[in-house]
C-alpha cells in the first residue's frame, strides 16, 4: 500500500508547479494594482490637504492686509502644500460665497473656496492604464 502512494504522489508534484503558473500572473496584478491605488490615493489626500491651505491662505488675507501683514498667495500656497507632487491647477478658481474671488473686509463671515480639476492615473503592468479627473476643493470662512 505504501508503494501505491508513493507513486500517486510522484505523479502529483508537479500540479503544485502548474497551479502556481497559472495563478501567478493574477496575483502580481493584484499585488501592482493595489500599489498603484495606494500611491494615487496618497497624491488624492496631499492634493485634498493643498486645496484645504489654499483656502486657508484665502481667508485669511483680508486680516493679514488690515494687520499690515504681507497677503498670502493662494496658488503658490497650494503648490508649496502638495510637496513633491505637483498639482496641474486646471480650471483653478477662488470663490467666495455671495461674490467675489478674494475675501476682503465686507466679506468676512462667508465662505471662499479654492478648487481645480487634478487628473489621475493607475498604470498596472500588462493592463491598460486607468485615467480619471477629480475636483479637489477645500472651503474656509472668510476672517
Amino acid at each position: 500500500m505504501s508503494e501505491a502512494r508513493g507513486g500517486k504522489r510522484g505523479s502529483e508534484s508537479g500540479a503544485v508547479a502548474v497551479e502556481f503558473a497559472i495563478m501567478l500572473p493574477v496575483l502580481v496584478l493584484i499585488l501592482f494594482g493595489v500599489i498603484q491605488f495606494g500611491k494615487v490615493y496618497s497624491q488624492w489626500q496631499v492634493f485634498q490637504g493643498a486645496a484645504r491651505e489654499g483656502a486657508r491662505c484665502a481667508a485669511v488675507q483680508a486680516a493679514e492686509a488690515a494687520v499690515g501683514l504681507p497677503v498670502c498667495n493662494v496658488t503658490t500656497a497650494v503648490t508649496e502644500a502638495a510637496g513633491a507632487y505637483t498639482p496641474s491647477l486646471t480650471d483653478f478658481q477662488v470663490v467666495v460665497s455671495g461674490g467675489g474671488n478674494a475675501c476682503t473686509a465686507s466679506s468676512i463671515g462667508r465662505d471662499v473656496t479654492v478648487s481645480w480639476e487634478q487628473p489621475f492615473e493607475i498604470n498596472i503592468p500588462l493592463w491598460d492604464s486607468v485615467e480619471f479627473t477629480s475636483t479637489m476643493e477645500g472651503t474656509f470662512r472668510c476672517e
